[in-house]
């Protein structure tokens, strides 16, 4: 089904974790599935923040979605709608144009009629535009999770409805990330 073939979560040793993580999703996971052991809440994190975190859950490509968090650090978490709805199966993948590797990765994915996209930073505080031309037609609830300045233990939720027709301004903290889950 899938192998640990990567320097996963339990490298703690690892001290660039948000450089590596937005460099596997263009390398190891090119070759097919494998289980980092994503999502971790705890200062194991290193210089990533929960946002990104969530992101590595929505990126990294498992049939099996193995979670490094304590459960209830998951259940206590502001984003555990959003978490509970990443699937370990999606019908399409789109990595958006403004990804780089090392850097910054973009994903869109969907299942059925919703679609997540993953947002993944290695790099300092910065800004940048999602386009959503993706969605297709028609309005989508959006519920979209965002670094918080200052505390990357933290996140913030906010719901919204969306088009096709517009783009996100997202803002990334240092090892940043952001996730967007949307459903017609």
């Amino acid at each position: 089904m899938l192998y640990e073939g990567v320097r996963g979560m339990e490298s703690s040793g690892l001290k660039r974790r948000a450089r590596h993580e937005t460099i596997l999703p263009f390398a190891r996971y090119l070759a097919g599935p494998t289980d980092y052991t994503t999502m971790i809440f705890t200062d194991r994190r290193r210089d990533s923040t929960w946002a990104h975190q969530i992101a590595c859950l929505a990126t990294f490509h498992s049939p099996i979605l193995t979670i490094a968090a304590h459960p209830q650090s998951v259940l206590d978490n502001p984003a555990l709608d959003v978490i509970k709805s990443i699937k370990a199966v999606w019908d399409e993948t789109i990595v958006l144009p403004e990804s780089k590797i090392g850097e910054l990765s973009i994903f869109a994915r969907r299942s059925g009629q919703m679609w997540i996209v993953a947002v993944m930073s290695a790099g300092p505080v910065r800004t940048i535009r999602v386009p959503l031309a993706f969605l297709g037609e028609g309005d989508y609830k959006a519920t979209l999770v965002h670094d918080v300045a200052d505390n990357p233990a933290a996140v913030k939720v906010e719901n919204t409805t969306l088009d096709h027709r517009g783009s996100l301004e997202v803002q990334l903290q240092s090892g940043g990330g952001f996730v967007g889950r949307f459903v017609k």
